[in-house]
């Protein structure tokens, strides 16, 4: 395809090119994803993207609300993707997405929380999973930085074609730190004006792992896809937000929060959710294993001495779970599971790491020396 800049050129140009099978076009032609050609042509192009774009946006949040992680994972799985690869091509289309970023604003976020966020919360929303947030730019700001990062990309290429030697090796993992360097500066300065419980929060979510719920396929023969209920209150308890409709009092008879049901061993949540991933965590071992056994017994005691008195040597010593062959073929291993609620106020002073680290030694000071002095196994 041949654009001419002028349209004084097309007679000139059919004389020359009628037989080659070269289109002429006088305004400009899309081209892998991106248009070139005159100004007018490319804004008319355009605007025709960002109005489809309005539409999708428009579907998605309809569908959020009766479907709303589905639609959060169509969106980052998919039209964020189709996005990015025009927003990498056409370097206006930044200042043009405004519209969208409203749509995404007033109607898909509270479609998937069931409720309107704070300015401060939609800075959070929109930083990477991995720092807590949940993936959804603020496109116009987006468009600005894929540009620039395809540009700088593709210098080597531009100059390889040109004949000329780029020096500047490396590029791509320069841009790559920079831009982690640049989103742990803004995951900083957003904490800094959170309060202390959406601090604790947002510390929570960025750790090793607390995201990967959000990032995976919602398949529901695995298990993997959450009701409306259930995807709305994983949102609000993920950033330290209350849960609507509790029940005003717990089985104890004590006010019910949040912070109460997780912590209340006569509410029942706190044995559901041992008990829930006990279960989960024995069904997979018996997928690799071939000898498990839920709350085993441990062999009894014939005058062993152990190195301090915390450990546990009655009736009541049963780690939740025992798997044969799990490290070493033949060797037992056992598992016990810890359920806590890291923003207790017993834990306020303390981090959350500190937390699991104490919860872990006081878990092994349990176990770990009876299960390696007696059943010769391992324990975790």
């Amino acid at each position: 395809c041949l654009i001419l800049k002028n349209y004084s050129d097309h007679e000139r140009a059919l004389s020359i090119f009628q037989e080659s099978g070269i289109k002429l076009k006088l305004t400009g032609q899309r081209h892998l994803g991106a248009v070139i050609g005159s100004q007018e042509f490319k804004d008319e192009y355009m605007s025709k993207l960002i109005d489809d774009w309005k539409i999708m946006i428009k579907s998605l949040s309809d569908f959020a609300q009766t479907q709303p992680h589905a639609s959060y994972s169509a969106f980052i799985l998919g039209v964020r993707h189709k996005m990015t690869y025009f927003m990498r091509t056409m370097e206006e289309l930044g200042e043009k997405l405004t519209e969208v970023d409203k749509l995404i604003d007033e109607k898909l976020i509270p479609a998937l929380f069931g409720c309107p966020v704070s300015p401060l919360e939609r800075k959070i929303l929109s930083m990477p999973v991995r720092f807590g947030g949940l993936g959804l730019p603020v496109l116009s700001r987006l468009a600005r930085e894929e540009y620039k990062a395809s540009c700088t990309v593709t210098r080597q290429l531009i100059d390889a074609m040109m004949g000329t030697e780029s020096s500047d090796q490396g590029v791509l993992k320069k841009m790559v730190d920079e831009r982690n360097k640049t989103r742990e500066q803004e995951y900083q300065a957003i904490l800094s004006e959170c309060d202390t419980k959406l601090a604790r929060a947002l510390g929570q979510a960025k750790e090793k792992g607390s995201s990967n719920w959000l990032t995976v396929i919602p398949l529901r023969k695995y298990g993997f896809s959450l009701t409306k209920s259930e995807f709305r209150d994983s949102l609000l308890l993920r950033y330290g937000k209350d849960l609507p409709r509790l029940p005003k009092t717990c089985a104890c008879g004590a006010d019910m929060t949040i912070n109460h049901a997780l912590n209340c061993a006569r509410g029942g949540y706190v044995i559901i959710r041992h008990n829930a991933i006990r279960d989960f965590l024995a069904e997979k071992l018996s997928e690799v294993c071939t000898d498990v056994q839920v709350e085993p017994q441990l062999q009894p005691l014939g005058g062993e001495v152990f190195s301090t008195n915390v450990v546990l040597t009655g009736e009541q010593a049963r780690p939740d779970i025992r798997a044969r062959g799990f490290y070493r073929r033949g060797q037992q291993s056992f598992f016990d599971i810890k359920m806590l609620n890291p923003n207790s106020e017993s834990y306020a002073a303390q981090t959350t790491k500190k937390v699991y680290e104490q919860a872990e030694r006081r878990k092994r000071a349990l176990y770990n020396e009876r299960i390696l002095e007696v059943e010769h196994g391992t324990f975790a």
